[in-house]
């Protein structure tokens, strides 16, 4: 799980990093707001429809920034109870409200708030009930879908462009799929072994739903960015991202099919036939193409400072799998030696076979 927290905490420093770079200047807010040139990085997420809130808001909060700092009780002299009694009056006239009401309506805001709301109904479950896991990936995995169904449902005009219907569309169907699957598997198998520990104590079940929102929040990136521009994009990554989408996710399907088809006909052999047999993890593979083709199909429309974030989903996706892949973040690897080590053929296949992505060059030569 430390290696997790260094897999995320870059990313959240590469996130901040990126907003911060936005320029702020405040002349040149009025002008850029619909281009998403200029704006403070917290306006970058904010749908056209508050933009009035938001520049009358503004301005007014400029002006009495710059009215207390020109006026005499900005420098308080001792004891000038009255002095003290403007900067307070001042103060509290610029936090009147205007602007949390604004953000609360960014459709990028309100993606994040669902995906915490349902990861936070996973965690109280799993504090009310010790040790059950049915809920895990429905609530955790699910947390996707209904955000997206939300915001298609509240995203006025955004949910009109085609961009954006695919995007939620993609997001949606991989979502229920991978959900519906992960809860039907769970209640055959009834545990997982690698997660005992983890939510066998109330601190370790915050940590993994806390890690299930970040992670929830970061996947996402690429489509919740995407739903909160008013842009068109361009045809080019919307189809060549959707097409890489849909590769990826019949890529995750059959890998997911196949190995759950092994195992009821095989249970002490390892899964060697079909995708695996070309890829150690197949499934994970297929994920991260499905996050790259939700990029590549959001990316055209969203400011040059976000790019690089939208861009962290896969990225991410990538290390933490390659991580799972090597035994680094979870006891996968461990547990699965154990289990296999004695078969001759289980250490062929883990020397020979590729961890995630096939090798094209052999796949072809064959």
């Amino acid at each position: 799980m430390r290696i997790l927290w260094k897999i995320l905490l870059p990313a959240a420093g590469v996130i901040s990093s990126s907003l911060s770079a936005v320029d702020a200047d405040a002349t040149a807010f009025g002008a850029s707001l619909h281009n998403h040139r200029g704006a403070p990085a917290s306006f970058l997420f904010l749908p056209k429809s508050t933009s009035q809130t938001y520049r009358s808001a503004f301005k007014r909060q400029r002006h009495q920034i710059i009215t207390l700092k020109n006026n005499p009780s900005w420098n308080i002299p001792r004891g000038g109870q009255q002095s003290l009694h403007s900067l307070r009056s001042y103060s509290s006239a610029l936090f009147d409200g205007s602007i949390l009401s604004a953000a609360t309506s960014s459709p990028f805001l309100q993606y994040n708030i669902v995906i915490f709301l349902v990861n936070l109904l996973g965690m109280m479950i799993s504090l009310i009930f010790p040790g059950m896991q049915y809920h895990l990936d429905l609530l955790g995995t699910g947390a996707f879908a209904v955000a997206s169904s939300f915001m298609l449902l509240i995203n006025g005009l955004n949910s009109s462009l085609l961009r954006v219907q695919i995007s939620s569309l993609a997001v949606i169907i991989w979502s229920t799929k991978l959900a519906a699957f992960l809860f039907y598997r769970a209640l055959k198998v009834k545990e997982d072994a690698r997660l005992e520990s983890t939510l066998s104590t109330k601190s370790g079940v915050v940590f993994f739903w806390l890690i299930s929102f970040f992670w929830g929040a970061i996947s996402s990136l690429p489509h919740s960015l995407g739903v909160a521009s008013s842009l068109e994009g361009d045809n080019t990554g919307l189809y060549s991202g959707t097409i890489i989408y849909t590769v990826g996710l019949l890529m995750e399907s059959i890998a997911d099919y196949q190995k759950w088809s092994w195992k009821q006909s095989n249970p002490s052999k390892f899964c060697s036939g079909g995708l695996w047999g070309i890829s150690q993890h197949p499934n994970f593979a297929g994920n991260i193409l499905i996050w790259t083709g939700i990029a590549i199909m959001n990316v055209p429309s969203l400011s040059w400072q976000l790019v690089p974030v939208a861009c962290l989903s896969p990225l991410i996706l990538w290390n933490f799998f390659l991580g799972q892949a090597q035994g680094s973040i979870t006891s996968g690897v461990e547990l699965a030696t154990k289990k296999y080590g004695d078969d001759p053929g289980y250490s062929d296949y883990i020397e020979n076979v590729p961890l995630l992505f096939p090798d094209l060059k052999k796949l072809f030569a064959k």
